[in-house]
């Protein structure tokens, strides 16, 4: 009970700081919500076993790889709000904490914050899922006399799965925390140190083989079988994206170096102020890279699907069908809903790790940096995430891109229109600067003297 009065007491005192990890849960479970609304819809009494058989299949489709997506947004989200959170932790630590009760106490924030975002995505969950059954009405996937229902399953599946993945995001950055000791916490709480852990390399090695892997069946082994294929070709997109995101950190310390290097003879202190981020705060500058990638990858990668196997059916001459048209639906659907959740984590990352910054920013204008040499710093730093986070995600949607194309039409760089991706690029570039510039200058507001002294975050 002392925990959780603690854990109640901490979510008091930092509201600031779970806002950001609200706002994630609460679209997440939103999104859960209204695709499980589909399985209720599928089970009323005049609906017909194929637009049964329709609406279980985008459920399942939208509902297995949101969870996926939400648990990954959660729990990018709850890391960087744990270490931001290191000396608190320490402080814990020195008085007798033991690193159970640390645990106990993230997880019990997370759920608080999970429920209370869940039951308020009641509403938002009922409009997405009866706009879902009309855009499959107007495109003739299912009858027009289907009606939407939310019930039961939208109601119980939808909260659990999205208390699920808190859970599962929390306990793994409560683990993570629990691993740091006080003094070492106390003495670097504002400084990153360490490699990527073994257990994140391994993971995302893993997703990206499994990604590749998905990859080669469509070029061999599943070339015509219809949704089968683009579906596979969608999860091959996804898996690497996820893969290569839990690796961007090795990648955001790999360019530290070139841009230094580039930058050395300009004698701008904003890029050197910006490669020391990079270097000492990569896994929370990862933060952003992270949804950009997932973003990129699954946004590029489906439209290009998508065009890759109308433009094929177009070539040999075959009609659209009502399949057709509903893997498209789907598609669209699938893109939507999770490039929405993608970019309000990436949204929430941005504001969310440069509000917690004001008091190095404040410390910084101590020993003489502008707030316009600061605003720079943060350009390029942004930059560089956004950066890195377009070329994995360009990598992931590559993957399945030229897998889908050689299996369809045995050639794995077919010529497509860049506009798609440009639009992609410039929509990436505009959330990063939309969310960092105005919060970097929220934090720069704040007088040098209250800025530099002790945060309540």
């Amino acid at each position: 009970m002392t925990t959780l009065r603690l854990a109640f007491g901490s979510l008091r005192f930092r509201r600031g700081a779970f806002i950001a990890t609200f706002i994630n849960v609460f679209a997440g479970a939103a999104v859960l919500m209204a695709f499980a609304s589909l399985l209720d819809t599928a089970r009323g009494d005049s609906v017909s076993a194929a637009d049964a058989s329709s609406l279980r299949t985008i459920a399942g489709a939208v509902g297995g790889w949101g969870l996926v997506i939400v648990g990954f947004g959660v729990a990018s989200t709850t890391n960087l709000a744990v270490r931001q959170r290191q000396a608190e932790l320490a402080l814990l630590k020195a008085i007798g904490a033991t690193p159970r009760q640390i645990g106990r106490l993230i997880v019990g924030e997370g759920v608080a914050v999970a429920v209370a975002a869940a039951a308020l995505g009641v509403v938002p969950a009922v409009l997405i899922g009866r706009a879902v059954v009309e855009a499959l009405s107007r495109t003739d996937q299912i009858r027009h006399d289907v009606s939407h229902q939310f019930g039961s399953l939208a109601l119980v599946a939808g909260p659990s799965t999205t208390l699920l993945a808190t859970l599962g995001a929390t306990a793994l950055a409560a683990r993570s925390a629990g691993r740091v000791s006080a003094r070492e916490a106390l003495s670097h709480a504002t400084v990153e140190s360490g490699a990527v852990g073994k257990g994140r390399v391994i993971a995302g090695g893993a997703l990206l083989a499994a990604g590749l892997g998905c990859a080669l069946a469509i070029a061999t082994g599943l070339k015509d079988e219809g949704f089968t294929t683009l579906s596979v070709a969608g999860q091959a997109c996804i898996a690497s994206a996820i893969g290569l995101a839990l690796l961007s950190p090795i990648m955001l310390r790999a360019v530290a170096l070139p841009i230094e290097l580039a930058t050395r003879r300009s004698a701008a202190a904003s890029a050197y102020l910006a490669v020391s981020a990079v270097r000492e705060r990569t896994r929370q500058i990862a933060a952003v890279t992270m949804p950009v990638t997932v973003l990129t990858g699954l946004a590029v990668g489906t439209l290009y699907i998508q065009r890759i196997h109308d433009d094929t059916n177009a070539a040999e001459g075959i009609a659209v069908t009502v399949e057709d048209r509903g893997v498209q639906t789907l598609n669209l659907i699938i893109i939507g809903m999770i490039s929405l959740f993608a970019a309000v984590v990436l949204i929430n990352n941005c504001v969310a790790s440069l509000l917690a910054r004001t008091q190095e920013f404040g410390l910084a204008r101590k020993i003489g940096a502008t707030p316009g040499q600061l605003l720079g710093a943060v350009a390029w730093e942004t930059g560089t995430a956004a950066t890195c986070g377009l070329a994995l995600g360009t990598v992931s949607a590559a993957i399945g891109i030229a897998g889908f194309a050689y299996g369809r039409s045995g050639s794995v760089s077919p010529d497509l229109d860049r506009m798609p991706y440009l639009a992609v690029v410039a929509l990436v570039i505009g959330l990063t600067c939309i969310a960092s510039l105005p919060a970097a200058r929220r934090s720069l507001a704040v007088p040098m003297i209250d800025a530099a002294g002790p945060t309540r975050g």
